[in-house]
This record gives C-alpha cells, structure tokens and sequence, in this order.
C-alpha cells in the first residue's frame, strides 16, 4: 500500500516574520504592500504586525486603460499591476485627474463628465453644459447655455472638497469653463464668452503676486483666473495677465515648418513656475526648459520673463496636460536624474470625442505616428511611451 505523501509546506510559509517585516517596509509602493498582504495569512499577520507605518510618498501611477483587464504600471516597483474598476469607468475617457487617485471620466465620450475617485469609488458629477453672457446684452440678467466637449480638466483641490475649484479646456462658446460644487446645471466662463489664444496647458499656481488658474497659450503668455472671494455667492472669475517680455529667440508656431512642432507644459517645481517646450521633428524629441522671472512692473502689475534652464538638479519631470508634476530624486532610488517621463497627448481630435459611444484607442490623437496615450496626474492614463532626455 503506497504510503500517503505529507502535505507540501508552502514556500511563503517558511520566511522568517522578522524577514517579512524588512521586506514589507521597503515596498514603496502601497499596491505592492497590498499584494504583499494578498500572498497567505502568514504574510497578512506580518503586515497587521508592523502596523500602519508612514506610508512612502508616491509617485503617480501609470494607468493603462482596457474595457476588459484595467491595470496600471508602477514606477515605483517597474511592475504592472491589476486594477479593478467598475465596467462603467472601464471604456470612459480620460480627462483630467488630481492627488489621491482622482480621474475625471467623459462616460459617453462627450458628454456625463464626473470625478472619479479609483481607490475609494467617490463619484462628483460634472455638468455637460457651458452658460455664458448674452453676447448681445453682457450686462443684462440674460444667458445662453451651449453644449460642450471638456478636453481636460484641472483641479485647484480634492474635487470633494466644498472650496473645490475646476478649470476646463473646452470646445464650445469658450474654450475655457469653470465649475465648484454646488454647480449642477452648468460650468461658467469669464463674463462674455470669447476664445482665448490656442491653450497649451492649464495649472493652479501661486506665488507671490497672483493666485489662480494659470492658462499657457501657444503664444507663451500667461493668463490668470481668479475666483471671486465673496462666501455665499456665485462663482465669478476675474481676468488678469503678466507682462511677459518675448525670449530672443521666439518663434510663433505658424512661422515654424509642418515637419517641426512644439508642445508647451506648465510645471510648478521648488515654488517656481516652469514652462517645458517638447520639440518634434521627423520622430525626434528634446526639450527646452524656463522659469519664470517675476518682478513688478514700474507702472505697477506683473513684469515677467521666461528664463532657460540649462539642467535641472535633483528633479525629474512627468508631463502631461493639466497635471505635470516634478519629483525630487532624493525621495525616489528609481528614477534617473535629469530624465523628463512624458506621454505623447499633443492633439484631440474632436470628430472622434463626438462619436458617441465608441471608446477612444490609441489611434484617437495619432498625430505622429506612433502610439499616444493620455497622463493624469497623481494616476496617469495610458502607456509609457518612452522616456525623453533631459536636453537644452
């Protein structure tokens, strides 16, 4: 009679607890701890054991969009992990995001726009609709409501949050709009309703002498939107603007080659306020860094200039729409100093946002030619499409 074989011991179960516990805090990244936990009850105990330590600070997650298996790439670990997200949230587009794990989503493409909050599942609805003055009779109690197509969002703060505010890049009577809660019907723009400048990049900055909504045109201006400061009462947006002096060697875009283009990106690093130029031509990529210089103007108002970076120490940039972020190397061992992470989004095709119900591909924004995904913020949509250079 064979005799019976004694149950195999599970590798997992052999590793020292004090072992456990060393490996445990060294995760940086929280998704691995939460593995970690996942792999048996003796791993969950070890876990449970050391408590709730500070947890690491976060880089942004890489999230990788799919209708069937979600999932999102850690820079923290170099490991893709799984996400489980709700079927609604999984085909929606991605437009904007903010720290903490918010997205907002267009669920149908281009319009039932919300917040969505990925690891706690809190839903903030936005409005699909712009109001704006009567362009006939601005100073009259009349309005005119427009459809709208959001292309990305930016949140001043956690958009639960009462004191909230959002800006959005838009396609319609404006081609910016702003909200807070309380806000259900509608977004609003800045008294009449008239286009900007083409925007490149939308960012919530303060310094020193302004406080708001900081809109990048393809000029390389600066516009400043101000919420009203009186509580209780509806929102209104004040305009203003820096006088930036033109850098020696500016070049409208409209004067440059077909072959040759620029995206523009706003950045707030160590207080300051960056503008990153990412240059393309024929498939190549470098970059150009300034910061603005701030002083005040002998007539009075805000003089500034771009000033050019030529490194950039301790720092790595992530770029994206509305959501750049710029990382201090000494708090992270797996980025490489100097690097810019940047994720090809540098156009929107609107014909394909409008296309109710058919969920946008990598194909969606294609305009050079190779695989385009969308970054977002504190969690980041698309792929990593490769890493670019540091260059001046």
């Amino acid at each position: 009679m064979p005799r019976a074989r004694r149950p195999r011991r599970e590798w997992s179960d052999g590793v020292p607890p004090e072992l456990l516990g060393v490996i445990f805090l060294d995760l940086a990244c929280l998704a691995d701890r939460v593995c970690f936990a996942a792999v048996c009850r003796a791993w969950r105990s070890v876990a449970r054991a050391v408590g709730t330590p500070p947890a690491p600070r976060q880089l942004p997650w890489l999230l990788l969009p799919s209708p069937d298996k979600p999932s999102f790439f850690s820079l923290h670990s170099g490991a893709k992990r799984r996400l489980r997200l709700p079927e609604s949230i999984r085909g929606a587009r991605l437009c904007g995001s903010h720290d903490g794990g918010w997205v907002a989503l267009a669920f149908e493409q281009w319009r039932g726009y919300a917040a969505v909050n990925l690891l706690s599942g809190a839903t903030v609805l936005l409005p699909d609709r712009l109001r704006t003055a009567h362009p006939l009779a601005p100073q009259a109690n009349t309005a005119c409501e427009h459809h709208m197509v959001i292309r990305t969002i930016t949140f001043s703060g956690s958009p639960s949050a009462e004191d909230c505010l959002a800006a959005a890049h838009v396609s319609s009577a404006s081609n910016i709009a702003f909200w807070r809660p309380g806000m259900n019907g509608h977004w609003i723009t800045c008294g009449v309703a008239v286009a900007l400048d083409v925007i490149q990049d939308i960012i919530y900055y303060e310094n020193g002498l302004k406080q708001g909504f900081h809109v990048l045109s393809n000029t390389e201006d600066i516009v400043v939107y101000t919420p009203n400061s009186v509580e209780g009462a509806s929102l209104v947006m004040s305009r203003s603007s820096y006088q930036i002096q033109k850098r020696a060697d500016y070049r409208p875009d409209n004067l440059r080659r077909k072959s040759r283009t620029v995206s523009r990106y706003l950045v707030e690093s160590r207080g300051k306020l960056l503008m990153v130029l990412r240059l393309a031509r024929r498939g190549k990529h470098g970059f150009r860094i300034f910061e603005m210089n701030l002083a005040v103007a002998p007539a009075g108002g805000s003089e500034a200039s771009w000033v050019e970076l030529h490194s950039l120490p301790g720092r790595v940039l992530l770029l994206g729409r509305g959501c750049s972020r710029a990382v201090e190397v000494s708090q992270f061992n797996r980025l490489q100093l100097g690097s810019i992470y940047y994720l090809d989004d540098t156009s929107f095709d609107i014909s394909l946002a409008l296309s109710s119900g058919n969920v946008l591909g990598p194909e969606a924004d294609d305009m050079f030619q190779m695989p385009r995904f969308r970054f977002q913020g504190d969690v980041l949509a698309g792929a990593f499409e490769r890493l670019g250079k540091y260059s001046a």
